[in-house]
């Protein structure tokens, strides 16, 4: 018996590290492990599309909401009417093992292509968290069985909320950063019972990020969220907010970035734009606003009651000198920030180390791999960056591409996927002088960031969702 225990160790010891490689391979939230965008899975296809390298396909009905995949099995969500759907698919055939509606509560505005079916869910093993803004926070196992529903709105978005959810500390964690009423919330994983609620700062056009989570040597996890005037770190198990960075975003949409120790803020530097932008809706011609005319746009009657109030003197009726009021306290705020969490035993505190404050993104967030940053801005213009010192390393337009870009790029296997608007999808080998490998068209507009899992990229276009890569056997049960 003592002989073979060394060998039955070494088997148990094979049997974790495989179970976690698996885990590791998950794609569970938005944006994928931690929302970084990045894979360890290999094997990707470099050229594929409607007819090329497909595993397999189907529609995939009205949202934009981005696939996740936990344990083999793929979900992403979408609206018909007043219904809104989870769809549980086996990630390797495509089968559908169930689907789950739930109808809208109460209607909520979404600047397109934002929509009721926008923000992602986020799964593990155990099952998947759905949220639609005007219908609730709903909980579902594996087996397609509700667990449980939270009613998490009504809400006062300038453009819709995008946040998705996240997970953390056995926590669903929900961040609203809107014109009134902003908050971070946490509800059980297990019983949807609210765990906690903090306020946030209600910004001027509120923000769109989806937060991330950052992991001390000690105590809970911290939640990471950027929001108006600052970016934050909150305590997992307490919502205590715990430290933060000034003065770095305004608005954001992009979500935070954590590359070890390091955190990664984008945003284009704030600026005033003139209120001569919404020169279509004066309809008296008289350079001024008045909240009757602009009653019928729900985001600008939402926007200028607020610099109204706060900027203004509260009289219905908007001029430039409050416009600029309003507008003035972003100016030279955001750009692409690094920010180094210093960690000594679980008190964190931040040093920002580099500001790059060039034209940068403000939907489409960067990606981390093997210490250089990338992004893509509108025009098919990719930058990469020395993740260490600010560095640009390479800076250029891609030939074939670009008019937009909504979803965000993922990377692995020594390569990095951007696809704008229309339909394009480039794939570039990966390197601080990076270099395209193939465009891909799909031939269908797309602003969900697609999924990597397995040696397969999913890539949900206005129409389908495509598996592309090899065709692979049924990888989960029914």
């Amino acid at each position: 018996m003592m002989r073979r225990l060394p060998t039955a160790f070494l088997a148990l010891a094979f049997l974790v590290f495989f179970l976690s490689t698996l885990h590791a391979e998950d794609w569970p939230r938005f944006r994928g492990p931690n929302g970084t965008g990045v894979s360890h899975t290999a094997g990707l296809p470099t050229q594929f599309g409607p007819e090329t390298n497909v595993a397999w396909k189907v529609a995939a009905g009205e949202g934009t909401s981005s696939p996740v995949i936990a344990d083999g099995r793929l979900f992403f969500t979408s609206f018909d009417a007043d219904t809104r759907t989870v769809h549980c698919l086996d990630a390797a055939t495509g089968d559908t093992l169930w689907t789950a509606s739930v109808e809208k509560v109460r209607d909520e505005n979404a600047s397109r292509p934002n929509g009721p079916a926008t923000c992602t869910p986020v799964a593990d093993a155990a099952g998947v968290v759905a949220f639609f803004p005007d219908a609730g926070l709903f909980s579902f196992s594996v087996s397609g069985a509700r667990r449980w529903c939270a009613d998490v709105g009504p809400f006062y978005s300038m453009h819709g909320i995008a946040a998705s959810p996240i997970l953390a500390a056995d926590k669903v964690v929900l961040l609203a950063d809107q014109l009134q009423g902003s908050h971070l919330a946490a509800y059980d994983l297990t019983s949807g019972k609210p765990a906690w609620k903090v306020p946030r700062v209600d910004g001027l056009t509120g923000a769109y990020s989806t937060p991330s989570v950052f992991q001390p040597q000690g105590g809970s996890a911290h939640i990471v969220a950027g929001g108006p005037g600052e970016l934050s770190g909150y305590d997992a198990a307490t919502g205590e907010k715990v430290w933060s960075v000034l003065g770095v975003t305004n608005s954001p949409v992009c979500v935070p970035i954590l590359s070890g120790n390091r955190l990664f803020s984008c945003e284009p530097v704030g600026a005033i734009s003139p209120i001569s932008m919404l020169a279509s809706l004066d309809e008296n011609r008289d350079g001024r606003f008045s909240l009757e005319e602009v009653k019928g746009s729900v985001p600008i009657f939402r926007l200028l009651s607020l610099v109204d109030k706060q900027w203004g003197n509260d009289d219905g009726v908007v001029e430039a000198s409050e416009w600029n009021a309003a507008f003035g306290g972003r100016v030279n705020k955001g750009g692409l920030v690094a920010v180094d969490l210093e960690d000594a035993d679980g008190a964190v505190k931040t040093r920002q180390r580099w500001n790059y404050r060039k034209t940068v993104p403000y939907v489409s967030s960067p990606v981390v791999l093997e210490d250089v940053l990338y992004f893509v801005q509108d025009g098919g213009i990719v930058t990469s960056v020395d993740a260490e010192n600010g560095e640009v390393l390479k800076r250029g337009r891609l030939k074939q591409g670009g008019k937009q870009f909504y979803a965000s790029p993922v990377a692995a296997d020594g390569k990095v996927f951007l696809v704008d608007t229309a339909g394009r999808m480039t794939v570039l080998r990966a390197g601080g002088h990076w270099e395209p490998l193939a465009t891909n068209l799909l031939d269908e507009p797309c602003v969900a960031t697609p999924a990597l899992y397995r040696g397969h990229i999913y890539v949900r276009t206005s129409r389908t969702l495509y598996c592309f890569g090899e065709p692979a056997g049924r990888d989960v049960k029914k």
